[in-house]
Order: C-alpha cells, then sequence, then structure tokens
C-alpha cells in the first residue's frame, strides 16, 4: 500500500475543517474519508519533542502502524480513501507501538 504524502496548505485546512479527530495520550489524528481511492499521510512534530533521529523514528513507526491498519481498513469494500494528518505532542516520551495499534484498530471500526 502506498501513501502520498499531504504537502498543501489547503490539504492540511481541510483536514481540520472536516476531519474527524482522534486524541491518545501524546498523538491526535485526524482524519477524512474521501470518495475516490486516496491514501495521504501528513505528520506534524515539533523540533521540541526531540532531535532529528527521534523524530524520523517516531515517523517510521507511526507510519508502519498506520499501513497497517489501512491495509485492513482498504479491504472493507465500502470504505474508498483516507486522509490522515498525524500531530505529535512535544511531551512524548515513548512510543508504545502494539498500544496505539490495538487503539487505531478500534477507532477506525476494522
Amino acid at each position: 500500500m502506498e501513501f502520498n504524502s499531504l504537502n498543501k496548505k489547503s490539504e492540511f485546512i481541510e483536514l481540520k475543517k472536516f476531519g474527524k479527530r482522534i486524541n491518545h495520550r501524546f498523538v491526535s489524528i485526524t482524519y477524512v474519508e474521501k470518495q475516490k481511492e486516496d491514501f495521504k499521510l501528513g505528520f506534524q512534530i515539533s523540533k521540541k519533542s526531540g532531535n532529528a533521529v527521534f523524530r524520523n523514528k517516531l515517523k517510521r513507526q507511526i507510519r508502519n502502524l498506520i499501513k497497517d491498519v489501512c491495509c485492513k481498513y482498504k479491504q472493507n469494500p465500502s470504505k474508498n480513501g483516507l486522509w490522515i494528518s498525524v500531530y505529535v505532542n512535544p511531551a512524548i516520551e515513548k512510543f508504545n507501538y502494539s498500544e496505539y495499534k490495538s487503539f487505531l484498530e478500534k477507532k477506525f471500526d476494522l
């Protein structure tokens, strides 16, 4: 499964305006279901959360987690596309992969 990046300011504004928000500890996820098969992912991680190595590691882990969840999401014939924006609070201490995966699977009704 391939994700494109959310690059344009207008795409982030559309997500903020029409999206549904999921809050969980130090991560907030906003998503919008799209009519066409279009999967996009964007990150908002402040430099206050850590150095570049930590931020990139966190992005890789979250991207992998969302790919796992969206592969199951895509198998449902009534679902088409999805735009996702991930905001990471700078106060994040450690990322528990399995906890977030189970949380997202429940929230996306998989």
